[in-house]
This record gives C-alpha cells, sequence and structure tokens, in this order.
C-alpha cells in the first residue's frame, strides 16, 4: 500500500508539473503575440497605404488590429470602395479586410467638376529653423517615383530626429512631407501623405510615443525653389516643424 501511495503521489507531481509547463508556454506565447502584434500593424500599415499611394487611391482609410484591416470613410463609388478592398486584401499578411466606405456619387463627391483643381501655390516656403531638431539635414531620405518607402540611409538620417525625441520627451513634431510639381495635384498631395505617415510609423515603432509625433503631406504647395530650375530638387523632401516644446 505505501509503494502505491508513493507511486499515486509521484504521477500527481509529475501531472502538476506538466501543467505548469503547458501553462508557462501558453503564457509566453501570448506575451510574444502581444509584443509583436504593434510591429505587425505598422508593417502592415505602411505596406498597403504604400500600395494605397502608388495607385493613386487615398491612404487614410485603412487601419489594422493585427492582421486584419478595416476600411472606413466616404468614396467616390463603388468601384473605388471595391478596388480599395481588392489592394488591401492583396498585400502579403492581411488576413481579412471589412469595408465600411460610403460611397458618394461623382456628382456629390466634386460638384463643380470631375477633375480635381489644381491646388494654389502661395509662394516659396521658408521652413523653420529655430530648434535643433529642425536643423537636422533629412536630405538622405529619398523616395522614388510614386512611392513611399525607407531605404537604410533613410533610416540612418532619422537616428538624430528619434535622439531629439527622446532627450526631449514633451516636445511635439510635425514630420511634413512634400513633392515636386510633376504628376497631378491629388496624386502629389496623396504620396505626400503615405511618405510623412511611413516616416512617422518608422519612429513610432523605434519607441516614441504617438501624441509626439503628427504626419502631414502637402505634395508640391510648399515649394523651396521654382519649378523647372535646378534647385526644384529639393523641392522633394521631409521636413520636422516643433509644435511644441
Amino acid at each position: 500500500m505505501a509503494f502505491s501511495a508513493f507511486t499515486v503521489g509521484k504521477q500527481q507531481v509529475i501531472s502538476f508539473a506538466v501543467l505548469l509547463a503547458a501553462i508557462a508556454v501558453t503564457v509566453l506565447t501570448l506575451l510574444s503575440l502581444l509584443i509583436q502584434q504593434p510591429a505587425i500593424e505598422t508593417d502592415l500599415l505602411q505596406r498597403t497605404r504604400q500600395a494605397l499611394a502608388e495607385s493613386g487611391l487615398p491612404t487614410e482609410l485603412v487601419q489594422f488590429d493585427g492582421r486584419d484591416g478595416v476600411l472606413t470613410g466616404t468614396v467616390a463609388g463603388e468601384a473605388e470602395a471595391e478596388l480599395l478592398q481588392r489592394i488591401v486584401s492583396s498585400v502579403y499578411g492581411v488576413r481579412y479586410v471589412e469595408n465600411r466606405l460610403i460611397p458618394v456619387s461623382a456628382s456629390a463627391a466634386q460638384p463643380a467638376s470631375l477633375e480635381s483643381p489644381p491646388l494654389p501655390i502661395l509662394g516659396l516656403h521658408t521652413p523653420s529653423k529655430q530648434y535643433q531638431i529642425e536643423q537636422i539635414d533629412l536630405s538622405a531620405i529619398q523616395f522614388e517615383y510614386s512611392r513611399a518607402e525607407l531605404d537604410s540611409s533613410a533610416v540612418a538620417a532619422l537616428e538624430q530626429v528619434l535622439a531629439e525625441l527622446r532627450k526631449h520627451p514633451a516636445m511635439a513634431i510635425e514630420v511634413s512631407a512634400h513633392t515636386d510639381h510633376e504628376g497631378t495635384a491629388l496624386g502629389n498631395l496623396t504620396v505626400s501623405q503615405a511618405r510623412a505617415e511611413v516616416v512617422r510609423n518608422y519612429l513610432l515603432s523605434q519607441g516614441i510615443e504617438a501624441k509626439q509625433v503628427q504626419a502631414k503631406g502637402y505634395g508640391s504647395t510648399r515649394p523651396l525653389a521654382e519649378p523647372n530650375t535646378d534647385a526644384a530638387q529639393q523641392n522633394r523632401r521631409i521636413e520636422i516643424t516643433v509644435l511644441k516644446e
């Protein structure tokens, strides 16, 4: 009887140890998923918005919860809503896309004309250089035509921005993206917004708080130099502007 009782007790201890191991594995798996989720969402958001920008479609209508996307807002019609869903769904890694887009008629969306009028250019822009973070040379951040993707040179340039934001956690900035005058006004606005958001998302992925960084695309409306001149290449750029110290 003593031997049997010992055997039963040993089996119970082993069973309890196996149960604890299973619980530990489950907890570690859940923690790993929670840690990876923001990075997954940022990656999917960058790549889907890039795909939309390349197609000349609005980029701000898509958001992600893990690998599941949701499209919200108004679009010009059923065809555009379906196209948006198809492009987002085709991006590698996207699991499911919920389409909540509200189609409106072309006449309601653009009562005056089916073409977007050119945006006004209010003279040459003079960026603020008051703060150290505004003086950082970001000329290495360059994008291929109609694309919104950071290369290694761009990431290296952003290290200085990260250092300043970490040094001043109360600071809030605007990351603005600007294009030249090639392409349409609407297309330039769309792709510049996507580029600004790519930079913002990278900064957030490195631990910067969301409240510290805003993203804004200005298209070709804030040139540094006159179009069709040798200096016009400066118009394609990323700028940092301090909103709050």
